[in-house]
């Protein structure tokens, strides 16, 4: 096999072929055109998952080595263009598989045998999964956040660059609009056009002027945008002599072809050009690159903060939170804090990045910048998330503002999150992660602003929020994933809830087709689901979504730990729950009398009663059905629910308590006034005869000798 950087050479030797930027425009249209009907679908957006195409980080290797000689407009012969594209193909091919050759002796049999050692955290084998992996952001979550990052900065980026990013970010939506019908109108004159003039190229062309007037901006303030973003004249991009050297095609995104003519390959890359690259340039002025990081920061903190308002409101997020002890100095920061009854949120906020020597594979600075970006923000999320146990200390906002704990919270949920696009953080989260978690404090969540977007997007409540991050930290060690768009995915499909037999489910980026429509339809107004079908869709208009919409933004302890038993509910459960609450009801209708239904779930369950009684005697008798329902499935906790005959809540009860041998509840049981659930057979049971307790075991292998 040829060495990697051999097929570099011969790959940069290709691309400055006279002419190949034709063949660069056919492979664009390729792999980045979605076509689609009346509305976006999953199979539509099957063809960007496939392995064989290019993705966007190929892309623009591609581009970037066409940069590095003056570009031949001429058109080639189509034999001559495909052969170009056959060959762009293959030897991008070979160089997948030369990186993924490198770190091959690393997954020898001795290593094998060694117990603690993980071929993973090597730079030679991570450096794949830092090319190859998905991409942290929507195109138009780069567009629309760039302004708002760099609003502090606004002032420094016109006086000494001539760019307004509120221009920018309009004139990068209209870009899109107009290159998308550019191509549209290309290809369709192909039909009247002989073989030999055939070429994508003008579908990705435009002008200053007519995107100035489709934008309904000045000229003058579109062309300065536009200059700012396209490679000054001499630029040769000569520092891409390997794929992991700086390549200014991320930078310059757009390609000058005449004095107001400009192409563009990628609209993806000018969005995340508007987003990444005014830092640099803030940080070659030598006297203004602190206040610029020093925006950054405080950016990230304030974004997360507006997010999770949206979903807890604005009584129950704090930012730059002081942990004090009487009037000592803070014992520690949180940057952003949430309090939802006894659940919390601490998010700690880092504005650090993967350096290029990471990228190249060089293993001490990959975990230099994994431990600067995030095992700092984890470790000092966890230092505050212990601290917040402490019935000693108070809590402050640094503006001398009192933060109300009025309990001290039961689960912690320790999250860090990074500004910028950090490839493969999910991957290198599972290597490098070092966390202490126990029953109080949750495992970390690692993630960046744009996927906390997403989150908060579409789980809007607290209740929906809270059950995400407890799945998350409960199963997350059994998921393998590039990116944290899989797992929300995959939660909002089918919830994260994995059974004991499972060890490891892998997910694959098409799983998030349904949350790129989702998110495209809300943020760009593209015809599709606004809401992926699964478990926001599925009981809509049942009483299980009715009890969850009832209870989803009330703090009060038990109603969580209720909402939070019913998001695990599996479908088949949730129906079954759905069937024996129309029947209690219809029961209770009938006669007025009491009638209940319950269902055991491996260590918890649930009793429903349906009655006329008053308040008080109503909570005797169910809170007396559940301590026999409990004790009987030997479960740690279980809930019940009072409901009134026309469907609405009255009360909950919770039992929490480990299960041990009670004589007297088991003379209880036996006694001929045991309460029978709806969903068993009335009388006494037979021995084949699923069990009265609901197990969903038989009589005989349950209770019968009990």
């Amino acid at each position: 096999m040829r060495s990697e950087q051999e097929i570099f050479d011969d790959l940069a030797a290709l691309c400055i072929s006279e002419g190949y930027i034709h063949a660069l425009a056919h492979i664009c249209f390729r792999d980045n055109v979605i076509r689609f009907g009346n509305e976006l679908t999953p199979d539509d957006m099957a063809p960007l998952y496939s392995k064989s195409r290019l993705i966007r980080t190929e892309l623009t290797t591609l581009i970037g080595l066409m940069m590095r000689a003056p570009i031949a407009f001429s058109l080639p012969s189509q034999e001559t263009i495909s052969d170009y594209v056959s060959r762009s193909d293959a030897l991008l091919n070979e160089l997948h598989l030369a990186m993924q050759s490198a770190g091959a002796d690393l997954f020898s049999v001795e290593n094998a045998k060694k117990p603690d050692f993980n071929p993973f955290e090597f730079g030679d084998v991570l450096r794949e999964a830092i090319f190859y992996g998905g991409e942290s952001a929507y195109a138009f979550q780069y567009r629309d956040l760039a302004p708002v990052k760099y609003r502090a900065d606004a002032d420094w980026l016109k006086r000494s660059m001539g760019v307004d990013l509120d221009v920018g970010r309009e004139m990068c939506r209209h870009v899109a609009q107009l290159l998308n019908e550019r191509l549209l109108v290309t290809l369709k004159s192909l039909r009247n056009k002989p073989p030999a003039e055939w070429t994508m190229l003008p579908g990705f062309a435009f002008s200053c002027s007519e995107l100035a007037a489709r934008a309904g901006q000045p000229v003058d303030r579109v062309r300065a945008v536009v200059e700012a973003f396209t490679a000054p004249e001499g630029e040769r991009n000569g520092a891409f002599a390997s794929l992991h050297d700086f390549n200014s095609a991320y930078a310059y995104p757009f390609i000058r072809k005449g004095p107001d003519e400009f192409l563009l390959f990628e609209q993806y890359a000018l969005a995340e050009a508007l987003y990444e690259t005014p830092f640099y340039w803030m940080c070659g002025d030598k006297a203004y690159s602190a206040i610029a990081l020093k925006h950054r920061g405080e950016f990230t903190e304030s974004f997360a903060a507006e997010r999770l308002r949206c979903v807890f409101g604005a009584g129950g997020v704090f930012q730059n939170v002081e942990i004090v002890r009487l009037k000592g100095k803070p014992l520690g920061e949180i940057d952003v804090l949430v309090l939802f009854g006894n659940r919390a949120i601490v998010l700690q906020a880092k504005a650090k990045k993967l350096t290029l020597p990471a990228r190249k594979g060089n293993d001490l600075h990959l975990k230099a910048d994994f431990k600067a970006a995030v095992q700092d923000a984890v470790d000092q999320a966890i230092a505050c998330a212990e601290l917040l146990g402490d019935p000693s200390v108070s809590l402050r906002c640094r503006d001398g503002t009192t933060v109300p704990l009025a309990q001290r919270p039961r689960t912690v949920f320790p999250v860090s999150i990074v500004a910028d696009h950090y490839p493969a953080l999910a991957f290198q989260a599972r290597q490098f992660l070092r966390a202490n978690s126990n029953e109080q404090i949750a495992v970390p969540l690692v993630t960046d602003v744009f996927t906390l977007d997403e989150i908060t997007e579409m789980l809007t409540s607290p209740l929906r929020l809270v059950s995400y991050l407890s799945l998350r930290a409960r199963f997350g060690d059994k998921l393998m994933m590039t990116h944290e768009h899989a797992v929300l995915s995959f939660h909002l499909r089918r919830n994260l809830w994995l059974k004991s037999d499972i060890d490891w489910v892998l997910l694959e980026d098409g799983i998030s087709s349904d949350l790129d429509i989702a998110m495209t339809a809300r943020r760009d107004g593209v015809p599709g689901a606004a809401t992926p079908d699964g478990i926001l869709t599925r009981f809509e208009g049942t009483h299980f979504g009715r009890l969850i919409a009832d209870i989803e933004d009330k703090p009060a302890p038990v109603a969580i730990d209720f909402g939070l038993m019913l998001l695990e509910l599996s479908e088949d459960t949730v129906r079954d729950l759905n069937n024996y609450i129309d029947r209690v009801l219809a029961m209770t209708a009938a006669d007025g009398r009491l009638h209940d239904a319950s269902i055991a779930m491996d260590s918890t369950g649930l009793t429903v009663h349906c009655s006329r009684l008053a308040r008080a005697e109503a909570e005797i008798k169910l809170r007396r059905h559940c301590e026999k329902r409990k004790y009987l499935a030997k479960a740690d906790t279980w809930f019940g629910l009072a409901l009134a005959p026309n469907g609405s809540i009255r009360f909950f009860a919770e039992l929490v308590g480990s299960w041990t041998f009670d004589p007297a509840m088991e003379s209880l049981w036996r006694s001929p006034s045991a309460t029978h659930p709806l969903n068993a057979k009335g009388g006494k049971s037979g021995r084949n005869d699923p069990c009265p307790c609901g197990s969903g075991k038989k009589y005989k292998r349950c209770c019968l000798g009990r």
